[in-house]
């Protein structure tokens, strides 16, 4: 079975769409062309000459990497280099390359979310989120007769979106009472008369900048003189998951420190786990972040998380750590970043179905860092 390159290319991308990648990152397509029919997909980490030979052996059509295998502008393309090398290799092969990196790191199912899930976590939000958005609750009470038609204003106006659902409301019913004033002119009732009639409760959620735009159009539907209504913030402003870089979420079980290191060693498949800073009694509160991720020291903190888990810990990004009173655990770049290929398998057996070419693993991927 055999898809366009295209179609591949559009499953990944509705987890991790290239415009969400970091400025100076490179992603998407790098080698060969969308229209390409694609019957085997080899999945790495990295491309080495070692990835683009077993490739070659195994008559691979497409590589999907994490890491960009062009990352800066080629000034010149040479076989006589390694990289002018491989690309001679892959053209010479009709093997192409896409590339999904930070889009990937970002997106909302993607790699830190496979981590956070991984490792047991609950209540998973992401630790930086690239464009926070801040969410309200809408609800507003409607005469049932007119509950149809302002729901529909709601989901027309920007409410109830959730992932790859929208309209989402939430409705119960009851009994609202009022008395209409000298002046008023009342939907139904008299005027001071304490008067009832059967109303539902209508609610969703609605970004910031859609508030009142929706209450506006709200207002122009109801048939009340005096729409009822009222705007509650949520504590849970991320509600969607935000795109961004880390995830911060509970452990279902809180464990004492060493009882989870024993857990990350396990869950991640090493055999060596670094550290810098003081370790917490308990650890309930965890943060993760693919790579090299230091940087996030001070915000995981900030969160209140007990530990942070990334790689590439450096000197002093350890001092730091120390200096902070706060607990950070390397696992490793290759050691946070393998599990990438499982993410890609993950999307495209769920986006593609039936339709999905084969998918193997490079074997000949590897951790460029030797433990002695």
């Amino acid at each position: 079975m055999s898809i366009k390159l295209s179609q591949i290319m559009q499953a990944v991308e509705i987890v991790a769409p290239p415009k969400i990648a970091e400025d100076w990152d490179n992603v998407g397509l790098q080698v060969g062309s969308r229209k390409q029919a694609i019957h085997r997909i080899l999945l790495t980490l990295d491309i080495t000459t070692a990835v683009v030979n077993e490739a070659v052996s195994k008559n691979v059509d497409l590589i999907i990497a994490h890491h960009p295998f062009i990352f800066k502008g080629l000034k010149t393309l040479s076989s006589d280099t390694v990289k002018g090398a491989m690309i001679e290799e892959l053209i010479k092969n009709d093997i192409a390359v896409y590339v999904a990196h930070t889009n990937m790191d970002k997106g909302v199912a993607g790699l830190n979310d496979y981590l956070a899930k991984r490792m047991g976590l609950d209540k998973i939000r992401t630790l930086e989120p690239s464009n926070p958005t801040i969410y309200y609750k809408l609800v507003v009470y409607s005469p049932v007769e007119y509950t149809a038609k302002l729901i529909d204003v709601f989901g027309k106006n920007g409410a109830g979106s959730i992932g790859d659902y929208d309209y989402c409301t939430y409705r119960s019913s009851g009994i609202g009472t009022f008395r209409p004033l000298t002046g008023a002119n009342p939907f139904s009732g008299k005027i001071n008369t304490l008067s009832s009639a059967a109303e539902d409760r209508i609610e969703s959620i609605i970004p910031e900048q859609e508030l009142k735009n929706l209450i506006l159009q709200l207002k122009r539907s109801h048939p009340y003189e005096e729409m009822a209504y009222d705007v509650i913030p949520l504590e849970n402003g991320q509600l969607i998951n935000e795109v961004g870089l880390g995830k911060i979420g509970v452990l279902s079980h809180p464990m004492e420190a060493a009882m989870f290191i024993t857990h990350v060693k396990e869950t991640l498949g090493l055999s060596v786990l670094r550290g810098a800073g003081a370790a917490p009694e308990i650890i309930r509160r965890v943060a993760i972040c693919s790579g090299a991720g230091a940087d996030m020291i001070g915000l995981a903190k900030s969160k209140r998380a007990d530990v942070l888990i990334t790689g590439d810990l450096k000197h002093h990004d350890g001092q730091r750590a120390l200096e902070n009173n706060f607990w950070v655990l390397d696992a490793g770049h290759y050691g946070t970043e393998k599990w990438v290929v499982d993410c890609f398998k993950n999307i495209l057996a769920e986006h593609l179905g039936i339709e999905c070419p084969e998918i193997m693993v490079a074997e000949s991927s590897q951790d460029f860092i030797m433990n002695y």
